[in-house]
């Protein structure tokens, strides 16, 4: 029996997931390759996300999203896995904007975590 969980994500742009990945610390590898559960079972994935060379996380393009692919029996991190998909959901989110952002003519005046852990991101355009 595979103890592998598929989780769906909003993750649409490759780019904007490998910086993601390596600002919060992993290590990534985009050769197809195969990730192993508890029972040894494996299934090959897009990306590959690794720290401290164990393969944690697969990412599996399934034509408009990334679903990350991971045995979470096997989630033996400092960090839970939901707080790491919190987090790693909210950079990807903070970095899409910045590349729209950018991409639209807008300017970065000022970013700022707020206390309940959102970030406000403050962008101005003049015409």
């Amino acid at each position: 029996m595979s103890h592998f969980n598929r989780i769906k994500t909003k993750i649409n742009n490759l780019s904007i997931l490998k910086t993601t990945l390596r600002e919060l610390g992993y290590n990534y590898s985009c050769e197809q390759r195969y990730i192993k559960d508890l029972n040894g079972n494996t299934q090959t994935v897009d990306l590959i996300a690794k720290n401290n060379q164990e393969n944690l996380l697969g990412f599996i393009w399934d034509g408009q999203e990334y679903n990350l692919i991971a045995d979470l029996q096997m989630w033996n991190q400092p960090l839970s896995f939901e707080c790491f998909f919190d987090n790693m959901m909210q950079q990807y989110a903070v970095k899409s904007i910045h590349y729209t952002s950018t991409k639209e003519g807008f300017n970065e005046l000022s970013q700022e975590r707020l206390p309940d852990g959102s970030i406000k991101i403050i962008v101005q355009r003049w015409s």
